[in-house]
């Protein structure tokens, strides 16, 4: 969606206001061709035909130039004619141009009548398209000031980068640090009996159900402070322009929070671009997504599961996915500028944990965007599926018990652990009390920030090496192309 603005002493478009005009651009997936309409905001999102209609094609050798021939629809008698009357020739910006999405990007050039002969004095009639900013899930879904402010506060924003981080590193941690691990109570798991997320065993060590239990642990507390309803099906892709003009437009003011948000560049990693552009495309949400939609739904695939195997199935293949399909590019919240490879993991300078922060892609911040809640709920929903499933196949095989308040289910053949992991409140060993009230050592912020350093060490050791291996995002790091797509 492009606000227009016409320049110079033959500005505009015949018998067209020169302001208030709109432009609405799509391109199809994958596809080069281009196709809009002009017209005022208001009649782009009504139920009349636009007055101006556009077309135009990307050029492969250069895409940052565009070349547009819009058609009038009140030019001329003939009603079924699609001449074209004018041509746009536009350069987009080069800072926007370098990330994707940096924000209001410009189309700026010239409007030249095409019934006039070149020979003729050039027209002075210049054009500037600035681009309306996608509007964020938190512009759209309101957070209540209590429930913003639990969200970001240091405890919980470094509680849950943690938790992830040790689940997900400790298969890959030499002894030593392990041990440190366990010296501050942030090992996952009981002690000697760690349950890793993502090593040769994780779908059999119970990592599933502490995947399960600690989202609907999380659950369970932020909607005692607000109503958090979960996705009843994963939001569709976005509709095409020319054929429901009015969908196109609901789906790019973003009404609801759950449009889909630009892709992102990210220069001197092109694999790492591809995989954000192929995990936003309507091709994958129709191989991948919508196809888990249905299997985690189904009885009889449930029905062969332990829930450690389908917590494990769940986090590692649609939970990722999930977080970067939905992701915008990251933001410092200083100045706003893009940051397309993200914040660093090990960096907790005072504006990471500013309320704008709220980055899809990094457990720093995702909590704290309001589109996290909407398909954790939906994830947790499958959980009932499940038990649902056992209850038809195998009835009475799966009891149900409430584990430190929260509704889950007792160990047997289908449930593995007895103890599900929410970090030291359950599993560590500390009587040191710490800073907050109630708190003991363990949560203190100051010693998660300890934990994450010991945790992101060994990465030290390979300081040489990630120099020339490009850093992404917590949640695209352990995507693979090559195995997905």
């Amino acid at each position: 969606m492009w606000t227009l603005r016409f320049e110079g002493r033959d500005a505009g478009l015949s018998g067209a206001p020169l302001e208030g005009l709109e432009m609405f651009l799509d391109i199809a997936p994958r596809g080069r061709g281009l196709r809009g309409y002009i017209d005022t905001a208001e009649r782009l999102r009504s139920d009349g035909l636009p007055r101006f209609r556009v077309i135009g094609d990307l050029q492969p050798a250069n895409a940052a130039r565009l070349y547009l021939r819009v058609m009038d629809g009140h030019a001329g008698n003939d009603p079924h004619s699609d001449n074209p009357d004018y041509e746009f020739s536009l350069t987009l910006d080069e800072v926007w141009g370098a990330f994707g999405n940096a924000g209001s990007g410009t189309l700026s050039g010239r409007i030249e009548r095409l019934d006039r002969a070149l020979a003729l004095p050039e027209l002075e009639s210049r054009l500037i398209a600035i681009k309306q900013v996608f509007p964020e899930a938190r512009e759209r879904v309101g957070l209540s000031p209590p429930f913003l402010a639990w969200l970001v506060s240091r405890e919980h924003r470094l509680f849950h980068q943690l938790w992830h981080a040790s689940r997900d590193k400790w298969h890959k941690l030499p002894e030593d640090k392990r041990d440190a691990l366990r010296g501050i109570g942030w090992q996952p798991g009981p002690r000697e009996h760690e349950r890793d997320a993502r090593g040769p065993h994780k779908d059999r060590n119970g990592s599933g159900e502490d995947f399960f239990y600690m989202h609907r642990h999380m659950l369970i507390q932020a909607r005692r402070i607000q109503d958090l309803p979960s996705w009843p099906r994963f939001p569709l892709p976005q509709p095409e322009l020319e054929r429901d003009r009015l969908g196109f437009a609901r789906y790019f003011d973003n009404h609801d929070g759950c449009s889909l948000p630009p892709n992102w560049l990210a220069h001197g990693d092109e694999e790492y671009t591809q995989l954000v552009s192929d995990i936003k495309s309507h091709e994958t949400f129709h191989t991948h997504f919508q196809v888990w939609e249905s299997q985690y739904r189904d009885p009889r695939f449930l029905s062969k599961l332990t829930l450690g195997q389908f917590g494990s199935q769940v986090e590692l293949e649609l939970h990722d996915w999930l977080h970067m399909r939905w992701a915008s590019v990251a933001r410092d919240p200083a100045n706003g500028q893009p940051v397309p490879m993200a914040r660093r993991s090990d960096d907790f300078a005072e504006r990471w944990f500013a309320p704008e922060n709220d980055f899809l892609a990094d457990p720093f911040s995702s909590h704290v965007n309001p589109v996290f809640w909407m398909f954790h709920g939906w994830i947790d929903d499958r959980i009932e599926d499940w038990f649902r499933a056992h209850e038809r196949f195998h009835p009475g095989e799966v009891k149900r018990l409430e584990v430190n308040g929260v509704p889950w289910f007792a160990p047997g053949r289908w449930v593995n652990v007895s103890d599900p992991w929410l970090g030291p409140d359950t599993h560590g060993c500390s009587t040191v009390p710490g800073q907050a009230a109630g708190t003991t050592m363990e949560m203190d912020p100051e010693v998660m920030k300890l934990a994450l350093r010991i945790t992101f060490a060994a990465d030290d050791k390979l300081s040489n090496l990630l120099r020339r291996v490009p850093r992404r995002p917590w949640y695209a790091r352990n995507l693979l192309p090559d195995r997905w797509f």
